[in-house]
């Protein structure tokens, strides 16, 4: 997580491209689709034109090639929180696309870290060694998609965001968020009005 003075606000960068082991393990899925597909379509000028085979080929290396846009926009992808005293926007940047939502300070309540899971044994798993490698194939999907996200409730709905932020990330992050807005984000505005002296 890095910090950056942006006008009236700060700039967090909670991810980059390539970052981690599952965004690169994605830049690997990338490859292996792309090059699918293209070897697909290499095939094809071996075929004689319009035969049966042509549309399955063209169909197959379409899906190919799409797949691959995806895990390639998922490797690239990076995440960044602009915070003023008014707002707090959420920046997501993939490969060609870019996700910009803005959150009112005023209804923003219950920011909280979503701690991963414990990691759970596969019921398959060997006692003593992983001999099919069933707990390591866990392991990776608990890496992939356990939480160490960010999460507030605004307006009814939880907003989540962030990749592998750790506690002490966002400890940091809290502090930084109570120093530019003023407000403790982890109350509503009507819980914080019970601590003042009428």
């Amino acid at each position: 997580m890095t910090v950056a003075d942006h006008k009236n606000g700060k700039l967090i960068t909670l991810s980059k491209a390539f970052d981690s082991k599952s965004k690169i393990l994605y830049a690997f899925y990338f490859f292996v689709f792309f090059l699918g597909g293209a070897g697909s379509l290499l095939k094809l000028f071996d075929e004689k034109p319009f035969s049966g085979l042509t549309i399955f080929v063209v169909v197959f290396s379409s899906a190919l090639f799409i797949a691959a846009y995806k895990f390639v926009n998922k490797a690239t992808m990076s995440e960044k929180i602009f915070i003023n005293k008014q707002e707090v926007q959420l920046i997501k940047k993939g490969l060609f696309n870019l996700h910009r939502k803005s959150f009112d300070i005023a209804f923003i309540s219950n920011f909280r870290h979503l701690d991963k899971p414990a990691p759970t044994r596969h019921p398959l798993a060997g006692e003593t060694f992983d001999y099919l490698g069933f707990q390591t194939e866990q392991q990776v999907i608990n890496e992939m998609y356990g939480d160490n996200r960010v999460a507030f409730d605004y307006e009814g709905k939880t907003i989540s965001f962030g990749e592998n932020v750790y506690s002490w990330e966002f400890s940091e992050l809290e502090v930084l968020l109570y120093d530019i807005t003023g407000n403790d984000l982890r109350y509503t505005d009507g819980f914080e009005k019970t601590f003042h002296s009428k």
